[in-house]
Order: C-alpha cells, then sequence, then structure tokens
C-alpha cells in the first residue's frame, strides 16, 4: 500500500467507522428482517459504500486515498460475506428460506 507509515493511524480512523457500520448494519438486519435478510446485506453494502466515499471525501487527504476506500469496502464486503453464510446456514438448519417470494 502506498499509506505512509506516519499516516496509518489517520487512514485506520477513516476505515474502521465504516466496518463497524457494516457490523451494524448485519444486527439490524438479524434483528429486524428476517424475511429480507438477502436485500437487507445488500442494501448495508451500499450504505457501506457511499458512506466510504463521503468519509474519505470529507477527511480532503489525496495520499492513499484509493488505499482507504479498498480497505474500507473491501472490509465490509467480507463481514456481509460472512453474515450472508451464516444466514444461510441458518435458514438451512431452521428449513427456512433464505429467500422469499
Amino acid at each position: 500500500m502506498s499509506v505512509e507509515t506516519g499516516s496509518v493511524g489517520k487512514a485506520w480512523r477513516s476505515v474502521a467507522p465504516i466496518w463497524l457500520l457494516g457490523a451494524l448494519g448485519i444486527v439490524v438486519v438479524a434483528v429486524v428482517d428476517a424475511e429480507h435478510r438477502l436485500a437487507g446485506i445488500g442494501l448495508t453494502l451500499a450504505v457501506c459504500t457511499v458512506t466510504t466515499l463521503v468519509v474519505q471525501l470529507a477527511t480532503r487527504r489525496k495520499e492513499g486515498f484509493v488505499d482507504r476506500i479498498t480497505m474500507s469496502v473491501i472490509g465490509a464486503v467480507v463481514l456481509l460475506a460472512v453474515a450472508t453464510v451464516v444466514f444461510a446456514l441458518v435458514a438451512a438448519s431452521t428449513g427456512a428460506a433464505l429467500v422469499t417470494g
């Protein structure tokens, strides 16, 4: 990565909130919307992506811009992929449909 060593802490300050937003979205989807979990995961990814762009533009730092966006979005995608697998396993074990009609 081209992020300088001294700015790694600053980079994480703008990346970690996006991951936390993704984790919060997973919890909300798991608790609130049992019937449309895949749609909720997709919506969470969209919110994380837009929020990433807003947060990174708000930092007003050019250095490491692409790296910070990549870390934010890839981290959110990994979290959401793991959640999707867990939701699928739970749906399969309970005999419920992951997607309803």
